[in-house]
This record gives C-alpha cells, sequence and structure tokens, in this order.
C-alpha cells in the first residue's frame, strides 16, 4: 500500500507542471487519505509514511508558488483543513521534516499579495491562506529556535513574509475576477485587518519567557526580533 500511495505521489509530481488545475484537484484527495498525522516513527513504515506526508507538502507548495494559477488556489483555500494538517507537525522532528512545512508557509505569504490583485474573487482565497499563516504563527516563532540553522532562517523568512502580506493598506479597487469580468470596488480585508507585527511580537515574547522559565536560552529569538524589526523585552 506505502509502495502503491508512493507511485500516486510520485506521477502527480509530474502533473503539476503539465497541469496544475487538473493536479489540484487530484492532489487534494490523494492527500485527504494518505496524508498521516506527524508523529515520530522510528521503523521502516512509520519513515516511508513520513516521506509521503513530505512529498504530499511539497506539491501543494509547488501548487501555490504558481499563484497565476487561479484553479488550483482556489481549490487548495477552500480545503482549509487540509492545509492545517499538511502543517501540523513543524514542531514533531528534525529539519527534513519541518523544512517542508515551513516552506509550505512561505509560498502562502508571498501568494496573499497576487491573489488579492484578483479582485473581488481573490478575498475568499486570500481569507483561507490567512487562516493558515494565523494559526501557525506560534509554531513558526517556535522554530526560530530550532537546532537546524536552515530551520531558524527559513521561520524567520516566513515571519518576514507574514509582515509584508500584512502591510497591504485597506482601500478600494478595481479589478478583474477570475473570469476576466470587472466586479464592483472590494476591500482588503483579513490580512490588512491582522495586526501582524503585534501578534509576531507576543508569540517572540510568550517563546522567549517560556525557554527562559525553562533554563533555556533566547538568543535566537532576540535576534529574529531585531531582523523583523520587532520589540520584545528579555
Amino acid at each position: 500500500m506505502i509502495v502503491e500511495t508512493e507511485l500516486v505521489v510520485d506521477a502527480l509530481c509530474n502533473v503539476v507542471s503539465a497541469s496544475p488545475g487538473k493536479a489540484a484537484a487530484a492532489i487534494v484527495l490523494q492527500a485527504e487519505r494518505e496524508l498521516q498525522p506527524w508523529i515520530a516513527k522510528d521503523d521502516d513504515l512509520g519513515q516511508k509514511m513520513w516521506r509521503i506526508n513530505q512529498r504530499i507538502v511539497k506539491l501543494i507548495a509547488e501548487l501555490i508558488r504558481n499563484h497565476d494559477i487561479a484553479e488550483s488556489l482556489v481549490i487548495l483555500a477552500s480545503n482549509p483543513d487540509l492545509l492545517l494538517r499538511a502543517t501540523d507537525g513543524m514542531l514533531v522532528d528534525g529539519e527534513a521534516c519541518t523544512l517542508p512545512q515551513l516552506e509550505l508557509l512561505e509560498v502562502t505569504a508571498r501568494a496573499i499579495q497576487p491573489v488579492l490583485d484578483w479582485g473581488e474573487s481573490g478575498q475568499s482565497v486570500a481569507d483561507g491562506l490567512t487562516n493558515l499563516l494565523k494559526c501557525r504563527l506560534p509554531a513558526t516563532v517556535r522554530c526560530v529556535s530550532h537546532p537546524s540553522a536552515h530551520v531558524r532562517a527559513l521561520s524567520t523568512s516566513v515571519l518576514r513574509d507574514i509582515m509584508y502580506a500584512g502591510s497591504v493598506k485597506p482601500g478600494a479597487k478595481q479589478a478583474a475576477d477570475l473570469n476576466g469580468i470587472h466586479n464592483p470596488a472590494y476591500q482588503y480585508l483579513s490580512i490588512s485587518i491582522i495586526d501582524w507585527k503585534a501578534d509576531i511580537e507576543k508569540c517572540l515574547m510568550w517563546e522567549a519567557n517560556s525557554r527562559l522559565e525553562n533554563g533555556m536560552s533566547a538568543q535566537f529569538l532576540d535576534t529574529a526580533a531585531r531582523e523583523l524589526g520587532c520589540t520584545i523585552s528579555i
């Protein structure tokens, strides 16, 4: 069963580049069946399941990276539970597990502004992507103190991209919908009404205090805060 699943995932890798819209629907169906809980397992079966998880997450990230393909993003954003499951193991294991999930969050943050440029029709998609970032913000901040320098750098990059996406100012704008038909003026809502900098500062502060209370260093958190222009008191 595991081997069969790996073959299906391999086939989907080829479909993503050739036909992203069709691939999105197929990946959602496959992920709903095959994506496993992110639980640390040392046996061979557990490792194979993790490899499948990682490849599914990378496929989802690749679809979001192609944010000019509206159909695939609409399909993914309308499945918020799947996106949450795909990023539910950021703190479970080492670099090999954490990096694909952070990469998914990174492309999600970078897709929000282009999606908003679709016009009113992009708002619900942006809301779905924003919800994922909001839910995974505490875990992303915790990754700033990860033993892996690569994970620390990528988590800081994700936080920076989230802050940038949240810098969009609310305002009216005429734009075409997915079919090219002009809609009435709309406003950027969810992503812009969240005070991302304040939320990130709160998470950084909470995590720093938690680490200090447990006798651990908060140096990496302090460094990340300064890089992000955030203020935390340690």
